[in-house]
């Protein structure tokens, strides 16, 4: 003699497997949100590492001009700027590709030992090529456009004790990217924190002699 199911408990049993299945999903989103930011998470650390060295190799590249200017120049008297009797680089804001003057510029790579970098005044394009060879970005020469923008601002600053034959060369190097979240510009300055780097660096003429 077959005895039939309690109605309640076949009632509870649905209600019991509904709550199975909802604490299941979200168990499921909670898990795939994570996962998602923690992809988003480790692309924009990696991007930021990228960014952050080639405004570092930027800036590097503007000091090493500076060097350069003063390699290439000789020790004169600069009584007529600075202290009586001190000497110094009167050249050392360079000339040509390498002079350290207010303005625009992109840093370009000769590939040169004795002169790896000259600077290229510029208002429009900054994206970077990236040779997938060498692992090298630069402007133009082997490669395809990268996603990332690099844009060197060079100021000089002559309030004292600076003055305009020995400024303070003031660099600001910025690189930004473009991805989903990022939209391509030439402007910067438009962009949020999370799509670009910023770095600065003071320059002066500390060779004094």
């Amino acid at each position: 003699m077959k005895i039939a199911a309690d109605k309640e408990q076949l009632g509870q049993t649905l209600i019991e497997t509904l709550v199975a299945i909802f604490i299941l999903v979200i168990g499921l989103i909670s898990a795939l949100t994570l996962a998602i930011y923690s992809f988003q998470s480790t692309d924009l650390a990696s991007k930021q590492i990228v960014a952050t060295a080639l405004a570092r190799q930027g800036e590097e590249a503007v000091k090493n001009i500076r060097d350069s200017n003063w390699l290439n120049g000789t020790v004169s008297d600069c009584s007529g700027t600075m202290t009586a009797g001190q000497f110094c680089y009167t050249t050392w804001l360079g000339s040509g590709s390498h002079a350290l003057a207010n303005g625009t510029y992109l840093v370009r790579s000769s590939g040169g030992s004795s002169d790896p970098w000259s600077l290229v005044a510029t208002s429009g394009t900054y994206v970077l090529n990236y040779n997938p060879a060498t692992g090298i970005y630069d402007i133009g020469g082997v490669g395809s456009a990268s996603i990332y923008s690099r844009k060197i601002v060079i100021s000089q600053n002559t309030a004292a004790p600076f003055s305009a034959a020995n400024p303070q060369v003031v660099i600001d190097a910025t690189v930004w990217w473009t991805d989903r979240r990022c939209a391509p510009t030439t402007d910067p300055s438009i962009l949020a924190a999370s799509c670009k780097v910023s770095l600065e660096m003071h320059l002066t003429n500390w060779r004094n002699y």
